[in-house]
């Protein structure tokens, strides 16, 4: 019996949750060192180590698994510092990357500017070959073009290479002979190819996410080796897995190699942990928020799944890989406030990170930060991590100098920080809600991250949505849901085309099933070269691209688990594809032809763990006894009881306001609320005219017919 780790790298903290032969969880929460994040991981080590009564070296040497969800490329991609990167194309497509497909984000304005390119104009080479839209080569490869391009990337100090040819994902013999002679020509660059990390229709998505993998790619790769040198200096022997975007875990080589897959590493450990609690509830869809120290995300689960898109923009830069639909923002604990010309309140997205941090961490800052603003109005009373006992001098004294450039008191500069920061995220909500075509009456809101549960309950005031669930570990959520992740590929394969005459709409049931077929045996082979993933846990989910004749992009549709790959599955696709369009986009047209993009596979092998509410949790560390505590309500200050959730009766009802004082974190009950913590910690906040088996029987019932 050995132990597990998992270790979530955010923008300021570093969140540990550590899984013991006995069942029991323990977490630990650090500050980030963002200079060499490896620092604080070893750091966050030693805190864990300490509450489990154990030396570092004597608790990673009996770990056998560390899980580790890093935002190390995500910082790379914000920051522009990626590696020099140059691209290798079809030759006569040079500008596929900088055209952009003649778009821009912002439709209607004309002076809207995509973000920079990741690979600059003169490091875009081409060479002569061609496969056509059939997979047939029309003109071959023109080898010696590739040893010129190489040489020219070498006297350019190129660090990374992307391959992007046209129509590969039907027919990769090029791009695997253009990579091999790179990577003789090239020593030591880093090669990203398009077949590999991207195999499917859309040559600029898959050029866009092929450079992308190229740019982060050594980023990721230098991180991961000092890492592991570093765990294993330290007594680690055992195997260290890699969150991707998806949700599933990886080794260390192939989390290198596709290091697109990991964009949405840290944000993407949430999810599975929120899975397993609104399943414990019974309430079909949920909204989740995890509100650290630097930024702010938002996902949406529908039957405790949360969605995954292939149309993802990290930064402005399109990527074609499956990540979990989640969106991000700049509003964390540590979102700076700051005034606009006109002298308007603005906060964030520049944040003050972890270092210094809050000015009320007294490491230096000096700026206003949303973690300033709620300590002056009462609302923090749980733990910081690391001991940290924060200054309400130093925040008043920052929260002052914001006030005096508005010309207001320093309370209300603190109310008004909140209120515009709670405003932001309250747009982000909305926006979440309306793309997915949901309505927030029949949604949970479930917090995570330090700063999550203290302004959960006003945005769904704000939004009307019913009930707030905070799980036990709520400020290290994505910690405890990487304990638990799986083993997790998908696979892709392209049906549009290939040799079909292309005014044709119909799709061919036993291609469709060969496809999967071939899927399938690709995913079995893939995941059996894991030692550690059995045949026996192996779980396969199919879905397809599906769209209307025209369209430009597709809806996924899951297929029924089980069913056969035939006729009638395929019109079972349609159906449903209607279904979701219809929720999507407020219209369906079941009289339109329909066609099959791609099909994907989700191959899953399973951990075999169990859930987090079916093993004893260790009680936090909390201030000692209940308190009354000065916090900000309604315009004023209010005397309100401050209560550790582990000191409540279960499963009863208690009325706000008050103040839950967390591990980490501060669940904030405001006046007209009530609350009740469950068997497994969850803390349930909803509003005090009504009760809880109300409002979770309206979650539960029947979807509103859509407002026309």
């Amino acid at each position: 019996m050995t132990y597990r780790i998992a270790v979530d790298v955010g923008g300021t903290f570093t969140d540990l949750a550590l899984l013991g032969p006995d069942g029991v969880e323990l977490d630990h929460k650090t500050g980030s060192t963002p200079d060499e994040p490896a620092d604080g991981v070893v750091a966050g080590l030693r805190g864990l180590a300490e509450k489990a009564g154990l030396p570092l070296a004597g608790l990673l040497a009996r770990t056998g698994v560390i899980v580790h969800g890093t935002t190390i490329t995500t910082n790379a991609l914000v920051t522009a510092t990626g590696a020099r990167t140059g691209l290798l194309a079809t030759e006569g497509l040079r500008d596929v990357l900088l055209a952009r497909q003649g778009s821009r984000a912002e439709q209607f304005d004309s002076r809207s500017a995509p973000p920079p390119p990741l690979v600059p104009r003169h490091l875009i080479e081409t060479v002569r070959e061609r496969v056509d839209r059939t997979g047939e080569v029309t003109a071959p490869l023109d080898e010696e073009g590739v040893r010129r391009v190489a040489r020219r990337f070498r006297d350019a100090g190129v660090e990374a290479v992307a391959v992007a040819f046209a129509f590969s994902y039907l027919n990769d013999a090029h791009e695997r002979r253009a990579a091999g002679i790179l990577a003789a020509e090239l020593p030591g660059v880093f090669l990203s190819v398009s077949s590999r990390v991207a195999p499917e229709v859309r040559l600029y998505e898959r050029t866009s996410t092929t450079v992308l993998n190229a740019y982060v790619g050594p980023v990721l790769r230098d991180h991961l080796d000092r890492l592991a040198r570093r765990l294993a200096d330290l007594g680690h022997t055992g195997r260290v897995l890699i969150v991707q975007s998806n949700g599933g875990v990886v080794d260390l080589d192939r989390a290198a190699e596709r290091a697109v897959n990991t964009l949405l590493s840290g944000p993407a450990g949430a999810p599975a942990a929120v899975a397993r609690i609104v399943a414990e509830l019974g309430v079909p869809e949920a909204m989740t928020i995890d509100m650290g120290g630097t930024s702010f995300e938002v996902s949406l689960s529908s039957g405790g799944a949360t969605g995954i898109t292939t149309r993802a923009e990290p930064a402005g830069h399109p990527v074609s890989v499956p990540m979990l639909d989640i969106a991000t923002i700049g509003a964390g604990g540590g979102s700076v406030g700051w005034t606009t010309p006109g002298g308007l309140l603005r906060v964030g997205p520049a944040s003050a990170g972890a270092d210094p941090g809050p000015a009320c961490y007294g490491r230096g800052g000096r700026d206003a930060t949303v973690t300033d603003a709620d300590l002056l109005l009462g609302h923090l009373a749980g733990g910081f991590g690391d001991g940290l006992e924060p200054s309400a001098a130093l925040a008043g004294r920052a929260i002052g100098d914001l006030g005096r450039r508005l010309g207001s008191g320093t309370i209300e500069t603190a109310a008004g920080v909140r209120r515009a920061v709670d405003a932001e995220m309250a747009d982000s909500l909305r926006l979440a809600i309306a793309r997915h075509g949901l309505d927030p009456r029949r949604l949970a809101l479930v917090a995570a991250g330090g700063a999550g549960p203290v302004h959960a309950v006003e945005l769904a005031r704000d939004l009307g949505i019913p009930l707030v669930v905070v799980p036990a570990g709520a400020s290290v959520l994505c910690a405890r849901g990487m304990l638990r992740a799986d083993l997790v590929r998908y696979h892709v394969h392209t049906l549009l085309g290939r040799g079909r005459d292309p005014r044709a709409t119909g799709t061919d049931p036993d291609e469709v099933a060969a496809a999967f077929a071939g899927l399938e045996d690709g995913a079995k082979a893939d995941l059996a070269l894991d030692d550690a993933a059995s045949p026996s846990s192996f779980r396969f989910t199919r879905l397809a691209d599906v769209r209307y004749v025209g369209q430009v992009h597709e809806v996924t549709v899951p297929l029924r688990p089980g069913a056969f790959v035939d006729a009638a599955a395929l019109d079972q696709v349609t159906a449903d594809f209607h279904l979701a369009h219809e929720r999507l986009y407020g219209f369906a047209q079941p009289e339109a032809p329909v066609e099959l993009v791609n099909v994907r596979l989700e191959a899953r092998a399973l951990t075999g763990l169990p859930s987090s509410t079916d093993v004893p949790t260790a009680a936090p560390v909390l201030a000692e006894g209940d308190k009354v505590q000065r916090a900000w309500f309604d315009g004023g200050f209010q005397e309100v009881p401050v209560w550790s959730p582990g000191s409540l009766p279960v499963d009863e009802r208690q009325e706000g306001p008050a103040l839950l004082a967390g591990s980490g974190t501060t669940i904030v009950v405001p006046p007209g609320f009530a609350f009740e913590v469950t068997a497994s910690g969850t803390t349930l906040v909803f509003a005090a005219d009504r009760e809880r088996a109300e409002v979770l029987a309206g979650l539960r019932g029947t979807r509103l017919e859509p407002v026309r």
